[in-house]
């Protein structure tokens, strides 16, 4: 039985110093990550431009200084129906191809 305290109190203390009050983080909201081994380290980066814009004939293209070159990841969208987009970024600009009149979500992650 005595063989089975110690162990038993260290599960304990870590789950303990495991559970930390929420770090405050970039913003007007708290960020929390808990584990059993202690808390995490959380980086919130924003998104740098986001919206949605319709396409004419099948293609768009949104002037914007956040598109700095080919090598940003975008995400789109097609939101009016299961259809793929294509979208490229270029510098200063995203082009988007699509389906006839549909509107599309875009995003620059990074």
């Amino acid at each position: 039985m005595r063989v089975m305290i110690l162990p038993m109190w260290l599960i304990g203390a870590l789950a303990a110093t495991s559970c930390r009050s929420p770090v405050k983080g970039k913003g007007s909201s708290d960020i929390s990550a808990v584990g059993i081994f202690g808390g995490a380290v959380v980086n919130v980066a924003p998104v740098a431009c986001s919206g949605r814009i319709g396409l004419n004939g099948g293609a768009a293209e949104v002037k914007d200084s956040c598109f700095t070159g080919e090598t940003n990841v975008v995400l789109c969208t097609d939101v009016t129906s299961v259809s793929p987009v294509r979208c490229a970024p270029g510098s200063g600009a995203l082009a988007i191809g699509g389906s006839g009149n549909d509107v599309i979500a875009y995003a620059r992650v990074r």
